[in-house]
């Protein structure tokens, strides 16, 4: 069975990158700009530290993550991807046909900004191409 053959390491593995490139990327890298394309002021980002809700969006994010890096390790089973670019290209696949068009809707649908779907889109190729080598060379 597919299930029984995905390595427990590579998905954690590829979580904890996941969440490093996601607090680099919205931190120090693009944090400035994604929230002011959000309309969040400084006081805005310390209030939300301040009320306590992030420990528990870091909780989901790190649940989404999870499943994100899984459903990877399925795709590169399926494929036989074992190599780095084997693995790059499945997430490169991964982000285009899902993320790319899942994301647009923030534009289309809710008024967000064309380079806060940069931002976002960006961290989501990155995120998913790391993931996916990872899955793939160590799964």
């Amino acid at each position: 069975m597919m299930l029984e053959s995905s390595s427990i390491f590579s998905i954690i593995l590829a979580t904890i990158a996941s969440i490093a490139i996601g607090f680099a990327w919205y931190g120090p890298l693009f944090g400035k700009a994604w929230a002011k394309e959000q309309g969040w002021s400084d006081m805005d980002m310390e209030k939300k530290k301040s009320e306590g809700g992030m420990g528990k969006a870091y909780g989901l994010m790190t649940v989404g993550s999870l499943l994100t890096a899984f459903v990877l390790s399925q795709f590169t089973q399926v494929a036989g991807a074992v190599t780095l670019l084997d693995g790059a290209t499945i997430g490169l696949w991964a982000w285009l046909g899902f993320a790319v068009p899942l994301l647009l809707s923030s534009v289309l649908w809710e008024g967000k900004s064309w380079r806060l779907y940069q931002i976002n889109t960006g961290y989501q190729l990155v995120t998913m191409v790391v993931m996916g080598v990872i899955v793939a060379m160590w799964g």
